[in-house]
């Protein structure tokens, strides 16, 4: 076991209920939670309805995810990951890497570019001088969590951070874009991240930084900083990136998703 750890057991449940059949269905599934210096995935299972093949791979940012088709005829798609991790409290993920390969973190990306709210946010709120990265990164966490409201459904998945920071109201995915967008205005690389917290609910989104050689988890939702209660599946640049399902299908049927996210202490 790694030292200074918890145990946990996971499970990531997501359905698909079509309204007609449809077939041909291939997908691609970010649901797995990867093993790092951090945590360690210590087993792992998929299991998936209607059964078929599925192909494991790892993409640019380190990420697992399977994939597979399905083609006959369903009007359902299940698929499950279980399984336990152990999450170091003390443990750091470094960010010692060569220059080019945090080069996407830095930048703009699709979720992420600034306009005339968050240059003003910045104007108020940015880095002062002789500021440690790692000390504004956690006030501009407080800041943005005492800024924004937790709404559902006045914004959606294409919500860009300028437009939530705007309105003032989102979500969790929104407020890790609006975090990322001003940490990289900042020059401090900043990614996206897709995880599980301890409880039950639904997949969460958060920020890590990277702020004296190692990524920070930066969580503006609920303002904290990231600790051992947090499991993380999968980063990229922004929400993009970290898609837990991605597919394609032959039919007419319109699709109704569900998810159901539970992480319990193991001792």
């Amino acid at each position: 076991m790694m030292q200074e750890s918890r145990r946990f057991r996971f499970s990531y449940r997501m359905a698909l209920d079509f309204s007609e059949p449809v077939q041909k269905h291939q997908f691609a599934l970010r649901m797995i939670p990867q093993s790092d210096e951090r945590q360690q995935i210590t087993a792992c299972s998929v299991k998936l309805e209607p059964e078929c093949a599925l192909t494991e791979e790892t993409d640019t940012f380190g990420n697992r995810y399977v994939y597979g088709e399905i083609a006959h005829l369903h009007r359902v798609f299940c698929v499950e990951v279980c399984g336990m991790a152990e999450v170091s409290s003390t443990a750091l993920l470094l960010c010692d890497r060569p220059r080019m390969e945090l080069a996407p973190f830095r930048f703009p990306s699709q979720y992420t570019k600034a306009g005339d709210c968050l240059k003003a946010y910045h104007e108020k709120y940015g880095q002062k001088e002789d500021e440690q990265a790692y000390v504004y990164c956690v006030r501009l966490l407080h800041q943005i969590y005492q800024d924004m409201a937790y709404v559902q459904g006045v914004t959606d998945i294409h919500t860009t951070a300028e437009e939530a920071l705007a309105g003032r109201e989102g979500v969790c995915q929104d407020y890790a874009h609006i975090m990322i967008a001003l940490c990289r205005m900042a020059g401090i690389p900043s990614r996206y991240v897709v995880g599980m917290m301890q409880g039950e609910g639904c997949s969460h989104a958060w920020v890590e930084v990277c702020a004296d050689g190692a990524w920070h988890g930066m969580d503006p939702t609920n303002d904290r900083v990231t600790d051992d209660s947090y499991i993380k599946i999968s980063h990229g640049r922004d929400y993009q990136d970290c898609i837990v399902n991605r597919g394609t299908f032959l039919g007419n049927g319109t699709q109704t998703q569900t998810v159901c996210v539970r992480v319990d202490s193991d001792g």
